[in-house]
């Protein structure tokens, strides 16, 4: 389970114990910081209990101060380690970034609203949004009051006032991050609280142990399943042991009730893994690995009758560590597991010239009116998903940064094809003029969204992966400062802008793309077959098998 998990847990003892505890929350930072925003501490007297709000650098603060300082209600406390007034803390900050906490005292018996919310969307298998008050200069409004979307759940401290909870209801549905609801006097960190990642570890060998307990410290919840499970003592690290008998209906509906399923197959025996990876990749499974030399997995694939063309499949399992020992195989798969969970490539920190948390927001620009196509092409449906929806929800799976979309033309029709994406609605009414606004307009957001790079992608492109704008990422990462795709012998979208060349697309005009900034010496170019098919005209439309609207709809 995750780190918020097991706070969740250890609060649930705390209150029926009926024991007053202290919560902490990292709700924002600027520089460096060894946590981010939506990191807790569960504090109970002078016991800690649960999680971290820094890497040693506050802890001791929040444990000696912090139930006097929140003694009158919720508060948020400054931690400043970019001069040496960091000591007049008391703490040893060694980050050089600043630090904001926010300090709740909860008393005897009494529940937690963000921890209540955060218990439901586990219970659910759902990933709900949470928007806590940060920051008020309203009277109505107290820091610490919330508001949650998704799984019912009721809160002790919600925001009543009218206006403050409109703008918060709009602020929830975009990305997560600390937001200033204009005119209010109010910021809010809005958080996705989601249920840890479930790996599902299909076999019951000697090796699968390590496997299970180290996946679990790093904070996947583990399911061990197989036909027969002998000794399942073994596994007290897993959530679960079961049993399946070899029924594979039962098995596929296990992985497919979790919400972020991964499955690793490891039955030293070929037909249970053939069986096993035939259940797995008719799956939900984001992750399917396989023990052995690629070759076995190949032959295991063909007798299914699978191709093997999954980006799902990795065979040989794990990062290369040099691996012998099941406990050094153990440390290499769920490193792998960790990279993919978390969009990352894996390899070392030192070869990344860009900071640890940088982050990159992603903007799809779908304002154009389609002119060549007749029709709204960012609504030609294709495998019954608008194109606008199906490169947007591409974006956020990417989990790179807050993803935005640029509208203009049939503004509302595209935003309501977007349906509850998690994604912010940018407005370009000058949209007649061209790309240009578009890519002004994009630009603006991500300076708002605090964004270190932004990445620029076309509603038009089918065929987008994340993988390939995780590969872009990468090399932005690495230090080039504009990565972009390449096809068809042409450099172009999806493309990654650092920072530094935001003012020369904010001074692009008309019609006019970016495609004098991507002939630069020192851009990056990602190859990209994908990216030769895009959506211009009707025999594109059939080539792709979609349906275009017979009218713009209003």
């Amino acid at each position: 389970m995750n780190e918020l998990e097991r706070i969740v847990r250890e609060a649930a003892t705390l209150v029926a114990e009926r024991s007053p505890f202290l919560l902490a929350t990292v709700v924002r930072v600027s520089g460096s910081s060894y946590r981010r925003p939506g990191a807790r501490m569960l504090v109970a007297g002078d016991r800690w209990v649960s999680g971290c709000v820094s890497g040693g650098c506050l802890e001791g603060d929040v444990m000696l101060r912090g139930e006097h300082r929140c003694r009158d209600g919720a508060v948020v406390v400054t931690y400043d380690s970019t001069t040496e007034d960091g000591e007049t803390w008391g703490v040893g900050l060694g980050c050089n970034g600043v630090v904001d906490v926010l300090l709740e005292h909860v008393a005897a018996g009494a529940t937690h609203d963000a921890l209540a919310f955060a218990a439901a969307c586990f219970a659910e298998e759902t990933t709900g949004t949470l928007v806590t008050v940060i920051r008020s200069t309203a009277g109505a409004v107290r820091v610490g009051a919330r508001l949650a979307f998704g799984p019912p759940c009721a809160l002790a401290h919600p925001v009543t006032d009218p206006a403050a909870r409109s703008a918060i209801e709009a602020a929830a549905r975009g990305p997560a991050g600390v937001v200033e609801l204009d005119g209010l006097g109010i910021t809010v960190l809005v958080e996705k609280i989601a249920p840890s990642p479930q790996l599902f570890v299909l076999g019951g060998g000697h090796d699968a142990v390590s496997i299970v307990a180290l996946a679990t410290s790093v904070g996947f919840r583990v399911t061990v399943a197989g036909p027969t499970i002998r000794q399942a003592s073994r596994f007290r690290a897993a959530d679960r042991v079961v049993s399946t008998g070899g029924a594979a209906d039962r098995l596929r509906a296990l992985i497919d009730a979790a919400a972020e399923p991964y499955v690793v197959i490891m039955h030293h025996q070929l037909t249970p893994d053939r069986d096993a990876l035939a259940v797995a990749l008719a799956s939900r499974a984001r992750y399917i690995g396989v023990l052995g030399p690629a070759r076995r997995t190949r032959d295991l694939l063909a007798e299914i009758g699978h191709p093997g063309d999954d980006p799902r499949i990795h065979a040989p399992i794990g990062l290369d560590l040099g691996a012998e020992t099941p406990e050094q195989i153990a440390l290499s798969i769920v490193g792998e597991l960790q990279a993919v969970a978390r969009r990352a490539q894996g390899g070392k920190l030192r070869a990344r010239a860009r900071p640890l948390h940088a982050r990159v927001a992603l903007v799809v620009l779908a304002a154009g009116g389609s002119r060549r196509l007749g029709r709204p092409k960012q609504l030609v449906e294709l495998d019954g998903a608008p194109l606008v929806r199906r490169v947007a929800t591409t974006c956020v799976e990417a989990r790179s940064g807050p993803v935005g979309v640029v509208l203009g033309a049939n503004a509302g029709a595209v935003a309501r094809a977007l349906g509850d994406l998690e994604v912010a609605h940018i407005a370009n009414d000058g949209w007649e003029e061209g790309i240009a606004s578009s890519v002004r307009a994009a630009v603006r957001w991500a300076e708002a969204s605090k964004a270190d790079a932004l990445l620029l992608a076309l509603a038009d492109q089918p065929l987008l992966t994340v993988e390939h704008l995780t590969a872009l990422r990468q090399a932005w990462l690495s230090g080039a400062p504009i990565a972009a795709s390449r096809f068809s012998g042409v450099v172009g979208a999806p493309a990654v802008f650092d920072r530094s060349r935001w003012d020369a697309l904010s001074r692009l005009q008309g019609d006019q793309g970016a495609g004098r900034l991507l002939r630069a010496e020192d851009v990056a170019a990602i190859d990209w077959a994908g990216g030769a098919i895009d959506v211009d005209t009707a025999d594109d439309v059939r080539a792709l098998g979609g349906h275009a609207p017979a009218n713009p709809p209003g």
